[in-house]
């Protein structure tokens, strides 16, 4: 597996395998970590921008539409109320619209923000762990270390096995954050579905 947040952990702990280390596969090594590798930050976080900018641009339509009533309510006969009847009822439908895509967006916009914080903890624990040194000694100097006795064998697989519980609860936490954000996103679109809304947020996908 190439790509992945986690492959300087896994290169550090492939040599403490080699070491005697621990008995941690590869495998175990990435899995907790796999939730934030399928998740497309960058991806999340320019949607959340562009329905922002939507939420905008139907705001400055719906001022643009309530001054189009005023100017209609004014017209006189049947046309003209009729022209009003209509105006009004599609300014009421952009209003209502805008009310779903505003909080939609903010929503949205809300999740981007604390996934960006939680990655980024989440990335900044990873170069914790993935830092080539055991017991104060560079990997490589390890056995050399060993055999001289400045370290032990006991003292360097605990600090191994802090670090893979380490990694494994940040990566828990990361993957519990974005299923947790995206379930409170999808729950607010999915709010009063059925409405002309649908066809805003269809031309977004």
């Amino acid at each position: 597996m190439t790509g992945s947040c986690a492959d300087g952990f896994a290169t550090v702990i492939a040599v403490c395998r080699e070491l005697g280390l621990t008995a941690v596969d590869e495998a175990a090594v990435r899995r907790p970590h796999s939730a934030v590798d399928e998740f497309r930050m960058p991806a999340f976080v320019a949607d959340a921008q562009r329905l922002s900018d939507l939420a905008d641009r139907l705001a400055r339509a719906a001022g643009a539409a309530g001054a189009t009533a005023t100017t209609v309510g004014e017209w006189s006969g049947r046309s003209g109320h009729a022209a009003g009847s209509a105006v009004r009822v599609v300014a009421g439908d952009v209003a209502d619209l805008r009310s779903r895509l505003t909080q939609g967006a903010a929503v949205t916009t809300h999740a981007a923000q604390v996934l960006e914080e939680v990655l980024a903890r989440h990335a900044a624990v990873l170069e914790t762990v993935s830092r080539p040194r055991l017991g104060g000694v560079d990997l490589d100097a390890v056995p050399a270390a060993l055999n001289a006795g400045a370290v032990t064998e006991g003292e360097l697989r605990a600090e191994v096995h802090a670090r893979l519980d380490y990694a494994d609860s940040a990566g828990s936490l990361a993957a519990d954050a974005i299923a947790a954000a995206l379930a409170e996103v999808a729950s607010a679109w999915t709010t009063d579905t059925g409405s002309a809304g649908e066809l805003v947020l269809a031309d977004l996908r």
